[in-house]
Parts: C-alpha cells; sequence; structure tokens
C-alpha cells in the first residue's frame, strides 16, 4: 500500500443520484430505515470519494465529476464540514471571480481498528481515515480450534489499542477483522478455517454486543485487496488481484471494482488446487495443493532435507540472501511453479494488475523472478505481458491494516455495480 494517486485517472466515474437535478426524486439511503445515516447516503458517498481520491478540489469540481447540482453540493459539503470529516484546506488560482476554496478529507475525523487472527495471537491496529497506524499491539494467545478464546482476546486488545491510541471512542467507527478460510462476510461467520480449524464460528454478532461497536470479518487475503482499492497500488485500478505468498497462498480477486467473494465466500482459495495429484499432504487434508509444494512450509522442509536439519523462516531468509544454491534451487523450483499457476490465472481473469504480497515476499529475487517471467511467457494471446506486476515488500502490520480498511470501506465507499454492502451497521447504545 502506498500513498493516494491524485491522478485524474484515479478519480471516480460514478455519477450521483441528484434530489436537487431535473426528473430526479429524493433518493432514501440503501441501508435499512432504522438504520439509514449521513455516512450512508449515496450521494454523501459519491462526494466523499471524490474528495478521498481527487482532493483537494473545489465545491464547482465536485459538482461537475459528480454530476449533483450545485445546491446540493453546497449542502452536503456544509454538513461534512459542519461533522468534521471535510476541512477546507486551501484556496486554488481565481479565473476572474471568487478564489474557489479547496476540500479535503481530515484523516482525524474517525477512525478504525484492524485485526489480523493467526492461530498463535492477532495484530491489532488504531488507523485514521487515511489508513495510517496510530497505534499496533501484538498479543501471542493459542486459538486453533477456540472460537471463544479468540472472542476475548479481540474485546481485550482492541480496548487495550484504544488505550494506545489515545482517540475519542466516539470517533471510532468500527471493527474489521481479518482471517484465513471461508467466511460468510454478510453475517461475519467464519464458515471454515482450516488453519485455525474452526467451523461455522460467529465472530461478528458476540464481538458486536461485547464492543458496542460495528464489526465486519472477512478472509485476510481479500481485506488486502480492500486495502489496496482504498489506498494503495490498485486505487485506479478497475480490474486486479493481489497474489499473497507465504505459509498460504491466496487471491483477493476485483472485478469492475467490486471485491469478488465467490457464492459462499470461498472465492481465491488458489493455493487449495490440486496440481500435483497424489503430491504432498496439504495442511487442507488434501494432497498435492498448490500451497504443500511452494507454500513456505514445503520450502523450508525441502532446504532442511538438502542441509540435513530442521529450517526455521528466519534462516531460509538468511540462506536465500546468502546465495546458498541448495537453497536457490529450491526457491528457483517453486518460483517456476507458482509462477505457471499465476500465468494460468492471470489468462483466465485478465487483469490489468497483479499485486504481489505477503510474508514469502522476504524471499526476495530468487523466489519472485521465476513467478514473473513465467506470467510474462506463459500466458495466452500474451495476456501476462500486458498485465502490470507490482511486488510490495512486506511489514508485520500490513495484515490488519487491510482488515481496518474493510471499516473505512462500508463506512465511505460506494458499492460497485454488482455489489452491496455487507455491513453489520446498527450501531448499539452507550458502551456500559
Amino acid at each position: 500500500m502506498r500513498a493516494k494517486d491524485r491522478s485524474p485517472a484515479a478519480r471516480s466515474s460514478v455519477r450521483g443520484l441528484d434530489p436537487d437535478g431535473p426528473g430526479n426524486s429524493a433518493v432514501e439511503s440503501p441501508m435499512q430505515r432504522g438504520s439509514r445515516s449521513l455516512l450512508r447516503d449515496i450521494n454523501v458517498s459519491l462526494l466523499i470519494e471524490l474528495v478521498r481520491r481527487s482532493g483537494p478540489i473545489s465545491r464547482a469540481e465536485l459538482a461537475r465529476q459528480s454530476g449533483l447540482s450545485a445546491p446540493t453540493v453546497s449542502t452536503i459539503v456544509g454538513q461534512l464540514l459542519e461533522r468534521g470529516i471535510f476541512i477546507e484546506v486551501a484556496t486554488a488560482p481565481s479565473n476572474g471571480g471568487r478564489p474557489p476554496v479547496l476540500l479535503s478529507i481530515d484523516p482525524s475525523a474517525g477512525y478504525v481498528i484492524g485485526i489480523k487472527l493467526r492461530g498463535d495471537g492477532l495484530t491489532t491496529v488504531v488507523c485514521d481515515l487515511d489508513a495510517q497506524v496510530l497505534a499496533t499491539e501484538e498479543a501471542s494467545v493459542s486459538l486453533v480450534g477456540d472460537p471463544a478464546a479468540a472472542i476475548q482476546a479481540i474485546e481485550q486488545e482492541t480496548r487495550r489499542a484504544l488505550r494506545a491510541a489515545a482517540v475519542p471512542r466516539s470517533k471510532v467507527l468500527g471493527v474489521g477483522i481479518g482471517l484465513s478460510g471461508v467466511i460468510d462476510s454478510s453475517r461475519g461467520v467464519c464458515n471454515f478455517s482450516h488453519l485455525l480449524q474452526w467451523r461455522n464460528a460467529d465472530l461478528a454478532k458476540p464481538l458486536q454486543r461485547r464492543l458496542r461497536l460495528p464489526v465486519w470479518v472477512d478472509n485476510d487475503v481479500k481485506t488486502l485487496a480492500v486495502a489496496e482499492k482504498w489506498s494503495g497500488d490498485a486505487l485506479s485500478a478497475r480490474d486486479f488481484v493481489t497474489l499473497s505468498v507465504g505459509r498460504g497462498i491466496g487471491l483477493g480477486i476485483v472485478i469492475n471494482r467490486s471485491l469478488y467473494r465467490g457464492a459462499t465466500g470461498g472465492s481465491g482459495e488458489f493455493g487449495h488446487m490440486i496440481v500435483e495429484p497424489g503430491g504432498p499432504k496439504c495442511e487442507c487434508g488434501r494432497f498435492g495443493c498448490l500451497e504443500a509444494l511452494v507454500g513456505e512450509d514445503a520450502l523450508r522442509r525441502r532446504v532442511g532435507e538438502r542441509h540435513g536439519r530442521d529450517v526455521t523462516r528466519d534462516q531460509l531468509i538468511a540462506l536465500a540472501t546468502a546465495g546458498d544454491g541448495a537453497t536457490l534451487e529450491v526457491l528457483d523450483s517453486a518460483g517456476r511453479k507458482l509462477g505457471l499457476a499465476v500465468a494460468n490465472m492471470v489468462t483466465l481473469l485478465n487483469p490489468e494488475l497483479l499485486i504481489i504480497c505477503g510474508e514469502g515476499t522476504d524471499l526476495g529475487n530468487p523466489f519472485l523472478d521465476p513467478v514473473v517471467t513465467a506470467v510474462r511467457e506463459q500466458t495466452f494471446a500474451d495476456l501476462g505481458r500486458q498485465v502490470e506486476v507490482k511486488v510490495q515488500r512486506w511489514g508485520n502490520d500490513v495484515w490488519a491494516v487491510g482488515a481496518a480498511t474493510l471499516v473505512l470501506r462500508e463506512s465511505f465507499s460506494l458499492p460497485g455495480p454488482d455489489e452491496k454492502s455487507h455491513a453489520i451497521w446498527h450501531r448499539p447504545g452507550p458502551e456500559r
């Protein structure tokens, strides 16, 4: 994830529904009547999205880009200025009349919490509206087979992180949670996670009761795609894929600016395609999955066999950095296998952008170069030569920041053309 792109290509092309425009009647919020709010109004969301992508920007330019009338824009901007979401940041050069005042979003107008769950613990971050981290907390606790322990740990770490960040609770928009598995994001339920050994684990509802905050839950790799779309390398992209490499191999797929989840939330389980029938056993219980061949555990095992000893993750990275011959051979072979699978995915989906991320990027060029080479050379009709490939070096809290952007997306962004909000938006009363 990088600084925001303010180029014209990044600007939204969505047009507003204007109650003051010709032939239009008032538009009711898409959320249920009992949970309507200013932030969920479609025109408000549109203007926030335009300012976020294109700001600083004038009211006149907002009206031009949105298709809304000047009175409608002025009314909404006034409300957002009053609530502190918009701020006036500068004055643009005048063409003869009064110089236009430029608008931007105040990053401190609200805060979000993001949590990444692992088998051995969780990472929690507090972010502002620009997805910048204000506080990070780490907790070690066994969560394998124990969703109740996860709920208790999330509650504790959320409160701890808010104290560390020293932000007003009244400005907290909600909590986003990312974890490995097949997630029903509309209900906030983990249907299945082989890494955590969970089935039908309800997270959102009990946490919402405990925290008195809205809660969103999604697959962790999908949250990375949401983060890239919010403020990262995919800000202006319409069709892109995030490929996470590490212990697991996963995809976050965005089609026509909408996150693709699949019929039951299981899209993107790229590492569990069987590519070698009868091959090594995967953690999911099947044999020959891509993840069992090129995931981090497989690489450590194969390098360890070459050296006659167990190899830790840090040792694997050190051997690769030092140019150890046996390690480089293993990484090259795995990179080519992964690259062929990725090339097939590019042929299937034809994305404009491929973002490679995850802990596996720490292995560097010996592992990643064969992946990119295969994408360039092994796709149909040179599709792989047309896709832009970006590799992102990794930080420990990126997963949690991805989860935090779930809240930002649901609070401020317009859904894509075929996408409905998955918010659990009823905000309970004051915390007791």
